[in-house]
């Protein structure tokens, strides 16, 4: 009975703990300084008062999302795909940023009513994503927030639409270690609770 109580009594003050979840607006002086930093969970919210939650704002993927703070202009490939070296003819999973001068040579190819977009790099490694799952960058397009969600196209936040820059006082990706924690200690709670009733049904 006291470990039932010990773990609700640990649940409730996490999620007491989440419920004060909120944002802070980001000064100049702490943006001049470096912030946000590169695990930071941001919320960019817009001139027309349109409120975008990222990752960390300079590379992130959640699944099959991208988020990009580019700050110049640049020539990109982004994407998640997969990657197979022909000489080891290891393939993997691959979620990543990739400069447009080391691409050697491209081609799209139909497979099973599926577009694919296959890159060949000058290391010999080859890329391929479904159409969806990728995005070109190039100069022209300029710096800003861009914003790949596969299937949907890639979308581009200028840095002159944002009217400020928010950052979570959580960070979830510390906080998912906590959740973890909380979760285990359940657990071996639990079963030292379950122990303890075993080993007295043998007095």
């Amino acid at each position: 009975m006291k470990n039932k109580i010990l773990i609700s009594l640990l649940v409730v003050s996490f999620f007491n703990y989440i419920g004060c979840y909120s944002y802070y607006t980001l000064t100049e002086e702490e943006i001049n300084a470096g912030r946000p930093y590169p695990d930071d969970e941001i919320r960019l919210v817009l001139k027309d008062s349109t409120k975008v939650d990222f990752g960390p704002p300079v590379t992130h993927f959640n699944d099959d999302d991208f988020y990009l703070n580019l700050d110049k202009p640049d020539s990109l490939l982004i994407g998640s795909g997969k990657i197979f070296n022909p000489i080891t003819k290891a393939k993997k999973n691959y979620q990543g940023i990739v400069e447009v001068e080391i691409i050697d040579s491209s081609k799209t190819f139909n497979v099973d009513s599926k577009l694919y977009s296959v890159y060949w790099l000058k290391d010999d490694n080859r890329l391929s994503f479904e159409e969806g799952y990728f995005a070109e960058i190039f100069p022209g397009q300029g710096t800003g927030y861009y914003i790949l969600e596969p299937p949907d196209p890639m979308k581009k936040i200028s840095f002159n639409e944002v009217k400020e820059i928010q950052v979570s006082k959580i960070n979830w990706y510390v906080t998912g270690s906590l959740i973890a924690l909380y979760v285990a200690a359940g657990i071996v709670l639990g079963a030292l609770g379950s122990g303890a009733k075993a080993m007295s049904g043998w007095k």
